[in-house]
């Protein structure tokens, strides 16, 4: 890749909680409600100000849900709302919450929060029950999956590969099958795109970049994606940043994740993650907005290569890729973060101040 800092784009180290002080259950309340308001409302860029951060703090700094968010999940206007626009009209919405739990159990979404079934009761108890919601919101995200998954046509056999749902497996061939493609085009100095068996299999950001790349090659350049070998923690933050940064100003502002969660890829983030990547689908392979001009079709029917896009090996597989724990904030600073893998002055800087800042990384932290 050409290593030309004026060829790329730039970011700051961004400032991102360390691992043990993230939480896992905050961020998917966030990530889960922001979905749900962005659907609601057409977009994320609609949801009034009020809304987008669903925290407060109390006089004892113990956080809680907004009123203003507590009663719009406790009315079942907002679900069955979601619910309507994602079956597009098709029976119309659900008229209250027994209606839209009885609709997803029929469409084959189990509702459960401990293992335990998910009632019209549980939706209405005060003080809110937000395991219950989040599984509601759970449901409705499988729901838009699995009807954006099934607009394209994709080979037999795909119930075989992975552990997820029908429609995951779809999303992990689908981005596999863009990686195969890539492979076969890319010179062979150009590091390969690791095989994407699992969710953390993306949390360093190249096989997302990749995918947008390959649908919107005049919008994201290969050689501002960071691919390499070993990707530390500010190659996989570049990569990170370059997603959203495109996701806000073509795509609607369609990713409802931080930072945080697509680097730490934690499991209670698994389904919000795979939604997010089937949204993706739904722009590059179902909308197609005049931006996506890729330089070939692609042919997901085509059963060709299906043993590569489904087998990881040791060669390609990314399914040792660490995750990652701090020992203390990253702090932002005025030297910029880009990509590729060459030796220039500003990214040895860089080097040096992420290792004084004592990053460490453990592996099989999320096996």
């Amino acid at each position: 890749m050409v290593d030309s800092d004026a060829m790329r784009k730039t970011f700051l180290v961004p400032e991102i909680k360390p691992l043990d002080q993230y939480d896992f259950q905050r961020a998917r309340v966030c990530a889960s409600l922001g979905w749900l308001l962005a659907k609601s409302y057409g977009n994320a860029e609609n949801v009034p100000e009020e809304l987008r951060e669903p925290f407060y703090s109390d006089q004892y700094e113990q956080e809680h849900i907004k009123p203003p968010v507590t009663r719009l999940l406790l009315s079942s206007d907002l679900y069955c709302r979601v619910c309507g626009l994602v079956l597009g009209g098709e029976g119309g919405a659900p008229r209250d919450n027994a209606a839209l739990l009885q609709l997803l159990a029929c469409r084959g979404v189990s509702l459960q929060e401990q293992d335990v079934p998910v009632t019209e009761a549980d939706l209405r108890h005060k003080p809110i029950k937000m395991g219950a919601h989040l599984a509601v919101i759970d449901g409705l995200m499988s729901l838009c999956a699995m009807e954006t998954m099934s607009a394209a046509k994709m080979p037999s056999g795909l119930e075989k590969f992975g552990g997820g749902s029908q429609w995951e497996n779809a999303v992990l061939y689908w981005v596999n099958k863009i990686r195969y493609r890539k492979d076969k085009m890319l010179p062979k100095q150009t590091p390969t795109f690791p095989l994407v068996a699992s969710v953390k299999d993306l949390s360093n950001g190249c096989a997302i970049a990749a995918l947008v790349h390959f649908y919107c090659p005049s919008l994201l350049r290969l050689e501002d994606v960071c691919l390499k070998d070993t990707m530390s923690v500010a190659d996989s933050l570049y990569n990170l940043q370059l997603i959203q940064e495109f996701c806000q100003s073509c795509l609607n502002s369609c990713c409802p994740l931080a930072l945080e969660d697509l680097l730490y890829t934690p499991p209670t983030l698994k389904l919000n993650i795979m939604a997010f990547m089937a949204e993706l689908f739904g722009w590059f392979e179902v909308r197609k907005p005049d931006f996506v001009r890729p330089k070939e079709p692609v042919d997901l029917e085509d059963p060709s290569g299906l043993s590569d896009c489904t087998t990881p090996t040791s060669a390609n597989s990314n399914s040792a890729s660490p995750a990652f724990v701090f020992k203390q904030h990253f702090l932002p600073i005025s030297s910029p973060l880009s990509p590729g893998g060459g030796s220039g002055e500003r990214r040895r800087r860089l080097r040096r101040c992420w290792d004084c800042w004592g990053l460490c990384s453990h592996t099989h932290l999320y096996m």
